[in-house]
């Protein structure tokens, strides 16, 4: 008999023990508790009266959606199994909004921040307190859990009102796998793609500024940046702003996301519509503004009828996207189509769990939101090195093309120099000739036919000095070095004023100091000697004057002749006739470059004008006719002439 009691007490035992060990790794789930609103007690004293029974989870917005501000909870709990054995016990909240306090029996065991407005932001973060044994008793004890938060109409959406999630109670081994899961997925997750999306933001931000012409990567900027800002609230638990402020934020500037979507998706095929456009930016600047209009108040029924007027926008993008980028690039179809298809499906299921009563215990959009648009970001990289490449590509070739270019544009100069020299040999043998044929041959000719009449041997040895001279001139015109300007003008002097003196003219001569070092080029010095002689060769054949007078001066850049007789002036009735070398002085001047005219001076006969321009190194205009026109131009050469 006592053996048989010993075993049935041993064998109890150990049932107990198998059952203490069954209990210890139990959890309780809490779906039943009594909730009071009463104003007027403490934080650590709960009301006495105003309890009544309320189902978990409770969420505002649909049990008392004009109720913000302070509600306590109460869970009246056995917790003798929950003091055997070694595990702490602890209490475990899914989810709490705005923000709770956890009392044991009257006691604080913890807090999820601030309980004053403006209230801790804790509407996805998951809350697990330790309950101390020392604070348990044997027997029933109390729980009482205090939450603050915001009334429906200043939150932006339904899964951001206030409200308590279902209790668990249990021992911390088992309650903790539960609380890490949902931290990962609704905190820490989110967190680490927000970080990483906004290194994506910064990057595709950079790429926009080195080529500022693709203007969908400043749209898409816009787009993620959007999204970065957004789910950087996950970061502040106590912003610095009130709750229904920050609550006002997402949806006033939600235009910013949907218009930069837009925008990048029609960029990206290289489409824009001016009237899309417009609409776009226009709502970008008005819908913030009446936000701001409605206030704090009307957070929630402005932000439902916003969405109902951006959300259609999106999926019209998304439809039509895909509808041309089947057209354009197919590769950039079924990309877009897996994204924008999935970004469209979690927009549904928010818009529903936000409106339209959809129980949902998360956001989506935190999670899946950066998770579809990080692919976007690896294809815009991979695009920006593809079109990087090519660039490359382009530039290799464009040199290629500049060399071949160069080369053939220095053949080309080549033939060009080759052709000007043969052209410039063509003239000066073409001048030389006209200039044998004008001056030396009709010289020559003179004393063919003044040899058989003339017996002065003198005059037809004169005829032949002068021949000579000016085959000497020629020839120096050729060959010659240029000369310095004070010994050409030296033997003008000399040459001019000896052959008036024969002619018993009287000369007046005046020159004026040319720049020291300035040399004439033998070519204008030759050119200018023909004119100067030509021109007293006509005054005194036809002037019927006595006097001459000669000026040269060196105005800036320049030189100038003038030749004037007193004598009978110019014959308008012989104007424009030819012969007597007043053609050569034209063709002369011209040679140079300068400009030539006719006019009645002021000792009343005529008088010749010439200016010629000279090098800015002091050479002449012969070389270089292209600064002819940079030349002062003197009266009209088809001003009156005299034709003597």
């Amino acid at each position: 008999m006592i053996v048989a009691l010993s075993r049935a007490l041993a064998l109890a035992g150990a049932l107990g023990l198998f059952a203490a060990a069954a209990v210890q790794a139990e959890v309780l789930e809490i779906r039943e508790a009594e909730v009071s609103q009463a104003p007027g007690f403490s934080e650590r004293s709960a009301p006495a009266s105003g309890w009544r029974a309320q189902t978990l989870p409770d969420d505002w917005g649909r049990t008392r959606p004009e109720y913000g501000g302070e509600l306590w909870y109460r869970i009246p709990l056995d917790t003798t199994r929950l003091v055997q054995g070694s595990q702490v016990p602890a209490i475990y909240v899914e989810r709490v909004c705005s923000n709770l306090a956890v009392y044991l029996n009257g006691s604080p065991v913890g807090s999820g921040g601030k309980l004053t407005l403006p209230y801790s932001r804790n509407c996805f973060t998951p809350q697990m307190f330790m309950l101390p044994q020392a604070l348990l008793k044997p027997g029933v004890n109390t729980i009482h859990i205090q939450v603050v938060g915001y009334p429906l109409r200043q939150v932006s959406a339904a899964q951001r009102s206030s409200g308590l999630s279902v209790v668990r109670v249990g021992a911390s081994d088992e309650l903790r796998p539960l609380y890490e899961q949902a931290l990962w997925w609704n905190i820490t997750l989110p967190k680490v793609i927000t970080a990483l999306l906004g290194a994506f933001t910064v990057f595709i931000g950079a790429l926009w500024l080195t080529r500022p012409r693709d203007t969908y990567y400043g749209y898409f900027t816009l787009w993620i940046g959007w999204w970065t800002l957004n789910t950087t609230r996950l970061y502040i638990i106590d912003p610095p702003l009130p709750g229904p402020w920050i609550e006002m934020l997402v949806p006033a500037t939600a235009p910013l996301c949907v218009s930069g979507l837009v925008l990048f998706l029609m960029r990206f095929l290289g489409r824009s519509v001016g009237w899309v456009n417009q609409v776009l930016w226009w709502q970008m600047l008005v819908i913030p503004l009446v936000f701001l209009w409605g206030g704090q108040e009307n957070v929630y029924p402005l932000a439902r009828w916003n969405y109902y007027w951006l959300v259609p926008q999106f999926i019209l993008a998304a439809i039509w996207f895909l509808a041309v980028s089947w057209q354009v690039s197919r590769r950039d179809f079924w990309l877009f189509s897996v994204i924008l298809l999935t970004m469209v499906a979690i927009t549904l299921v928010e818009l529903a769990a936000a409106f339209l009563g959809l129980p949902l215990k998360m956001h989506f959009g935190h999670l899946g939101g950066p998770i579809t648009l990080l692919p976007l970001c690896l294809r815009l990289i991979w695009l920006f090195s593809d079109n990087l490449r090519r660039s490359e590509e382009l530039n290799i070739e464009l040199e290629r093309r500049v060399a071949e270019k160069s080369t053939e544009i220095e053949r080309n100069y080549a033939e060009l120099s080759s052709l000007r020299a043969r052209e410039a040999v063509q003239d000066e043998r073409q001048r030389i000739a006209s200039d044998l044929h004008d001056d030396l041959g009709a010289k020559l000719l003179s004393i063919a036919h003044e040899s058989s009449r003339v017996d002065d041997r003198g005059q037809l040895a004169g005829m032949a000095r002068q021949a000579l001279d000016e085959m000497r001139l020629s020839v120096r015109g050729m060959v010659s070095e240029p000369l310095r300007a004070v010994d050409v003008l030296a033997d003008w002097r000399a040459e001019t004023v000896q052959r008036l003196a024969a002619a018993h003219f009287a000369a007046d001569w005046s020159a004026a100091e040319p720049a020291p070092g300035l040399l004439l080029p033998a070519r204008m010095q030759v050119q200018l000697t023909r004119v100067l002689r030509e021109a007293v060769s006509n005054l005194i054949r036809h002037s019927g004057g006595s006097r001459c007078r000669v000026e040269i001066a060196f105005p800036t850049g320049a030189m100038t002749l003038s030749v004037e007789d007193d004598g009978c002036g110019m014959d308008v009735a012989a104007m424009g006739a030819k012969g007597n070398g007043l053609g050569g002085i034209e063709r002369r001047v011209r040679i140079l470059g300068g400009r030539h005219a006719w006019q009645t001076g002021p000792m009343g006969g005529a008088m010749l004008l010439v200016r010629v321009p000279l090098l800015p190194d002091g050479g002449g205009a012969a070389d270089a006719p292209e600064l002819a026109s940079q030349v002062h131009p003197l009266p009209s050469s088809n001003a009156t002439r005299p034709d003597r």
